[in-house]
């Protein structure tokens, strides 16, 4: 069963869509869903008010919204199966504490996108601003598991507090990626302002742009080429190629297992 959610016009004040999962509308008729309270601002209001409903046919459990705009909250947080297909751009709190399917957005992203993600893929066509996998304000424990893929660029502190999982990056990010960093692999293939893997403790980050600088708590450990990243002794790791310079930390902590490996053609500064 797929639900299509067209978003009748613009809204102003932000609404909260963590109730419209697809695995809990399964089932439903357009008139049920329609009937849906949902949270906007200071007050609830119904599906039907703001949204066209439709329903067809699908294999899978399914959710496409249309006319998406970064107003629309929460979508697919706590998602466990099935699939959402977003066009547009999403507001925050995307895919938080999914645990299991797809969510595919066509657009840009704001804030915390797969915050606290256990499992499942979150694929991102656009940009993605800040937190991406990372932990609330407070929080400890960001995304420990699944994997984040943005097309585009990504914002500052990308994976804080990761535990585990990839975040992959495939334009530029800014500061402190993968700060306070637990486990987990995070690939960039742009460019990084700086503060890369700040008080990281375990995991590894992979940069395939331009770094300006590691910061000096960081030991490097040579050049290695086509290294294999293993995170637990048993695991058979994950193979990246290139030629990269190795550093180990962050030694601002006591015995650390972060490792960083960034690109020598794009940093031959760093040797």
């Amino acid at each position: 069963m797929e639900v299509i959610l067209k978003l009748k016009e613009d809204i102003i004040i932000p609404v909260e869509l963590d109730a419209l999962l697809p695995e809990k509308m399964e089932g439903m008729d357009v008139e049920e869903i329609k009937d849906i309270e949902i949270p906007q601002g200071r007050t609830t209001v119904k599906v039907g008010d703001l949204f066209d409903v439709e329903i067809e046919e699908s294999d899978i459990p399914r959710m496409t919204i249309k006319n998406s705009s970064f107003k629309l909250k929460r979508v697919g947080e706590g998602m466990t199966t099935g699939e959402i297909v977003i066009e547009g751009d999403v507001g925050m709190h995307l895919g938080a504490d999914m645990k299991g399917g797809r969510i595919v957005v066509n657009g840009n992203v704001d804030n915390w996108a797969g915050q606290g993600m256990k499992g499942g893929e979150l694929i991102i066509k656009g940009n993605a601003r800040d937190y991406v996998g990372s932990a609330y304000r407070g929080g400890y424990k960001g995304m420990s598991g699944g994997l984040i893929v943005v097309e585009g660029n990504a914002g500052h502190e990308i994976g804080e507090h990761i535990h585990g999982g990839m975040i992959y990056i495939k334009g530029n990010v800014g500061y402190f990626t993968g700060i306070h960093a637990k486990g987990g692999i995070i690939k960039i293939d742009g460019d990084v302002l700086g503060r890369l893997g700040a008080e990281m403790i375990k995991g590894a980050i992979v940069v395939k742009g331009r770094v300006p600088e590691v910061l000096p708590s960081f030991k490097y450990e040579g050049i290695v080429e086509n290294p294999v990243i293993k995170l637990k002794k048993k695991e058979e790791g994950v193979r990246i190629e290139g030629v990269y310079h190795m550093f180990t930390g962050d030694y601002v902590n006591k015995k650390p297992k972060g490792q960083l490996y960034i690109s020598v053609d794009r940093n031959p500064h760093l040797g």
